[in-house]
Order: C-alpha cells, then structure tokens, then sequence
C-alpha cells in the first residue's frame, strides 16, 4: 500500500493559487510580526521568534529603521535505520520596521526571552547619525 500524504493536495493547491507559495494566506511565512510602542522617551519593538536561539538572531538598527532577521536550520533523522523519508529543514525570516523618529542607536538593547525577542530604542532629540549600529541581544 502507498501510503501518501493527505495534505500533500492543499500544499500543491496553495502553490498554484496567487496567495499560496512562500505566501499563505496572503501572509508572508518569512517574516515575523511585530509589536512597536512609543513611550516619552523611547520605542519599544517586540518580535514573536519561536524556535530561534539568541544566537540565530540578528537586529540592527540604521536611520530610523530597525532590521531583525533570524536563521537556523534543522534536521529530522532516525537515526542508524534505513529511512523512508529525511526532512531537512532552513528556516529564516527578516523584518524592517521604520521608526516614525530618530533613535540613539548605540544606547539601544535587545533582549530574548520565551521566544520574544524585545528592543528598546532611547529617542534622539538631534538627528546626526553615524551609519548604524549592531545590537547585541541579551
């Protein structure tokens, strides 16, 4: 008996559809969403990441825009047996959010916790900028 995959029909339909590919449902699955609050004195940016570690994740912040982008691959094997099927699997996705001010960018922080990535960026009062900055996450 050939044993197929039920789903394997919506996959290939959604493929053939103008909002299926990369594009399901008229989302993009290579980006993450976003939550951006302005307080007095700075913007906060929480970024939904589950199954990224810290270490796949990228944020950079450059005139006014914030830049998250995360990437990792995985793999599913059993193990010594001779397998039937072997699913590997690299998964990224990249996000650009443009602040409606300008940001001290090298006072901004990022913290990574349960899958949330979180930035807080300090507001500038002045707009000189010095091309960008890296932000480590914590």
């Amino acid at each position: 008996m050939n044993r197929t995959n039920p789903f394997d029909e919506i996959e290939q339909f959604f493929g053939r559809t103008p909002f299926g590919g990369d594009r399901a449902w008229g989302r993009d699955l290579r980006t993450t969403d976003v939550d951006i609050a302005e307080y007095d004195d700075e913007f906060v940016v929480m970024a939904d990441l589950p199954g990224y570690d810290r270490e796949d994740i990228d944020v950079r912040a450059t005139d006014g825009r914030i830049t998250i982008s995360a990437e990792h691959d995985t793999e599913h094997e059993d193990g010594d047996r001779r397998y039937l099927r072997r699913e590997r699997r690299h998964e990224s996705v990249t996000r650009s959010v443009d602040l409606p001010a300008s940001v001290i960018e090298s006072d901004a922080t990022a913290t990574f916790q349960n899958g949330v990535l979180t930035v807080t960026l300090p507001k500038e009062m002045n707009t000189d900028s010095d091309g960008g900055h890296h932000i480590d996450v914590e």
